[in-house]
């Protein structure tokens, strides 16, 4: 089954997800052009209501008799996103539930330069609505009755030139603050291994922010940032040798490095879950004196 044949396959199910009209687009490294092997398929799904997860799992499983490995994510109630995952034809399929009107919201503060910035476990700098330029601007358009989604389209044609003035502005001295910080600098004599990678984090991915807001180009979220790096005209030379040499200093950034820091990191969190449930029990709220 092809790619196009399989999203066919998928609408019915798409829209009953949804409690109400539903507009879909096909979005991420799919849309974005830089699909590869490990790459799943993402759709948008833009509404005003959603169905619960338990009822969103149930019709997956009715719906796709062949589907496994389905998940949901997210707030039902208020509704303002959330996720349906499953595999189905050795495809990874996320459905992302995206509240229109939020989406409309954010939209709109990034094309008048505001910036915000939220916590979300998946994305490690924090989740930035300013990604909401990227998204529309790469989306692939499936269904959109009401024409919302050609709309938003067209509102991001051109770069926003308020919001690339707020980004440099903020980021550029954010990404200043921490070099010659006497505060890194003892963290640093100290060998403060968590404090001093936080640090440098913090400090690269300001230097992204600026970099894409310096180009024009909608920064379009964290994953594969070196790719998209590399194809921007003004940027530092040799860029990507140079974050790599200060993520992973002294040591070749490879798969096997890589995976075995991810085992590394996957144990630690096991080890801290079987004792946090070993004596939770024994968890008492703190009381001050």
């Amino acid at each position: 089954m092809t790619l196009e044949q399989l999203v066919t396959t998928l609408l019915p199910l798409l829209h009953t997800l949804c409690d109400g009209s539903v507009s879909i687009a096909i979005g991420g490294s799919r849309a974005k052009g830089n699909v590869d092997q490990w790459s799943d398929l993402d759709l948008y799904l833009f509404s005003m209501t959603v169905l619960s997860r338990p009822d969103r799992e149930a019709l997956v499983s009715t719906m796709l008799p062949n589907a496994c490995d389905v998940r949901s994510w997210g707030c039902d109630n208020p509704f303002v996103e959330g996720g349906t995952d499953f595999t189905v034809e050795g495809i990874r399929v996320e459905c992302w539930h995206r509240h229109q009107a939020s989406v409309e919201a954010k939209l709109q503060a990034s094309l008048n330069g505001e910036i915000g910035r939220h916590y979300s476990a998946w994305a490690m700098m924090g989740f930035f609505d300013h990604v909401v330029l990227a998204d529309i601007r790469s989306m692939e358009i499936l269904v959109d009755a009401q024409g919302t989604l050609a709309r938003w389209k067209k509102a991001v044609g051109e770069y926003p030139e308020a919001l690339r003035r707020s980004l440099l502005d903020r980021f550029i001295r954010e990404a200043a603050f921490w070099p010659n910080n006497p505060h890194y600098q003892s963290a640093i004599e100290r060998a403060d291994l968590i404090y001093t990678s936080a640090i440098v984090q913090h400090t690269l991915h300001a230097l992204i922010q600026v970099l894409f807001a310096l180009n024009r180009e909608c920064f379009p979220g964290e994953k594969q940032l070196t790719h998209a790096l590399d194809k921007l005209s003004l940027r530092p030379h040799e860029l990507s040798d140079r974050v790599r040499h200060i993520l992973i200093p002294g040591t070749a950034a490879g798969r096997d490095e890589l995976l075995a820091q991810a085992t590394a990191v996957t144990e630690l969190v096991a080890d801290t879950q079987a004792l946090v449930f070993a004596h939770q029990n024994s968890l008492m709220p703190y009381r001050s004196n």
